[in-house]
């Protein structure tokens, strides 16, 4: 199976090669360039602070809260940086009102409220059950 995946996984790699090299429009170096800040970026910006996240949870958070902080933080990063871009308002068109049609920080606040009150019953419930 392991195989089978790694023969997979080398044809999608070689076909976006070949896309990237045949393709008119492409910018080998400027998309290398954009991979090689992402990668850096993860590396030593992502990683780093979810380490000291986990610490700080760890050490700060009684135990029947940890496992509710940390689904609420996953889940809270993982929405806010798909939500950063819209509400920084990235791509928008002075001509086009409707590109944007949303409250967009509006919608983040409401959805991260949800994230950690559903985190607080979850920890509630875990007090209870313990007690």
């Amino acid at each position: 199976m392991r195989a089978v995946f790694a023969a997979l996984g080398l044809a999608a790699v070689s076909y976006g090669a070949y896309g990237l090299l045949t393709d008119r429009g492409a910018n080998p170096l400027g998309q290398l360039a954009f991979v090689a800040v992402l990668l850096a970026g993860h590396d030593f910006v992502v990683v780093p602070l979810v380490i000291l996240a986990g610490v700080a949870v760890t050490r700060w958070v009684p135990e029947p809260a940890r496992g509710p902080v940390r689904a609420a933080l996953v889940v809270s990063a993982a929405v806010t940086a798909v939500a950063l871009p819209f509400i920084a308002g990235a791509g928008r068109v002075a001509g086009n009102p409707s590109a944007f049609p949303q409250s967009y920080g509006r919608g983040l606040a409401v959805v991260l409220t949800v994230v950690w009150t559903v985190a607080a019953l979850w920890t509630a419930a875990n007090l209870r059950h313990r007690r």
